[in-house]
């Protein structure tokens, strides 16, 4: 499970950056759900 993270707390996410409730994946270029979990390779705990 090392690589399972939220993305709000991934230092790849921008909180500021967002897309209703989805928050910015820095590294996809995509937008997240905050709340979600899913086997990230780029998870890098703040």
């Amino acid at each position: 499970m090392a690589n399972y993270g939220q993305c709000k707390d991934c230092s790849n996410c921008d909180l500021d950056e967002r897309s209703g409730y989805k928050v910015h994946c820095d590294w996809y270029g995509t937008y997240e759900a905050p709340d979600e979990l899913r086997d990230c390779q780029h998870y890098d705990e703040k």
